[in-house]
């Protein structure tokens, strides 16, 4: 089902077991490649984060032989790896795009103008890089910060997500987590901390929710909205979940459940 979700955006939905290279490709349409572009997005995610970006230089650069196939690349590249509903989403396979993009003859003034616009915002919180810091408010109205909050209780994993009282999507996720009984055991050890932050302005739709949420967690809000000024995080969607380890280096950022919950289970 979740590979079916990616290519209905795109109008295919096929599966094989084997990622190709450009010059297989055959039909030039954007529903067509979908399905094959498909095997790319999951060769990608079986390999080593030295590896994926080998291929990925080596896919985008078969790509530059020619204008028409580049753009419709880049069409792919972009549903695929940063469309927020792709469940393939990953910014770090889509940095070397910008990098095409802002290099390229094939390029758009307006797709080089994007690019410079997107890439401070894809560089935050990098896998490897410790996550940013920001304050963020109690429901007892007393401030904290996130890693003062990891720094007390010295988990070996933080799962990071922001969401929000309307958001069907955040409902599953919370309810999905809450019936885990292995994550559950782990918040109860101490090895697994959850901090729930709410980024929107709403309080009072905020704290009418906030029984719906395990007691377990630190749930808190963005009371200065400092978390939508792209600067600490770029939250394009929500929800959006990270995994932090226990130094809070970003093991995993924005991904969607379905790949954190063998991470988290163990």
């Amino acid at each position: 089902m979740l590979l079916c979700a990616a290519l209905l955006l795109l109008g295919g939905c096929k599966h094989a077991s084997q990622g190709p290279s450009l010059s297989e490709y055959g039909e030039r349409s954007l529903a067509g490649q979908a399905a094959r572009f498909e095997q790319y997005a999951q060769l990608l995610a079986s390999l080593s984060p030295a590896e994926a970006m080998v291929r990925q230089e080596a896919m985008l650069a078969d790509a530059e032989q020619d204008s028409a196939q580049w753009q419709l690349q880049m069409q792919l590249q972009e549903k695929f790896f940063l469309d927020p509903n792709s469940p393939y989403r990953n910014e770090e396979f889509y940095l070397p795009v910008v990098a095409h993009l802002l290099s390229s003859p094939h390029a758009t003034q307006d797709q080089r103008d994007r690019a410079r616009w997107l890439e401070p915002r894809l560089k935050l919180n990098r896998p490897g890089t410790v996550a940013n810091d920001f304050p963020f408010t109690l429901p007892n109205g007393r401030s904290t910060r996130l890693h003062a909050v990891i720094d007390s209780r010295h988990p070996h994993q933080t799962l990071l997500f922001f969401s929000n009282p309307g958001c069907a999507n955040c409902k599953q996720i919370t309810e999905a987590l809450a019936a885990d009984p292995a994550i559950a055991a782990r918040i109860a050890s101490g090895e697994l901390l959850v901090v729930n932050v709410y980024p929107d302005e709403d309080l009072q739709a905020w704290l009418d929710y906030l029984p719906n949420y395990p007691k377990t967690w630190i749930c808190g809000h963005d009371a200065d909205q400092l978390l939508f000024n792209d600067t600490l995080y770029w939250l394009r969607a929500i929800p959006s979940l990270y995994l932090l380890d226990e130094e809070k280096r970003v093991v995993v950022k924005d991904a969607p459940l379905e790949s954190l919950l063998p991470l988290l289970s163990f």
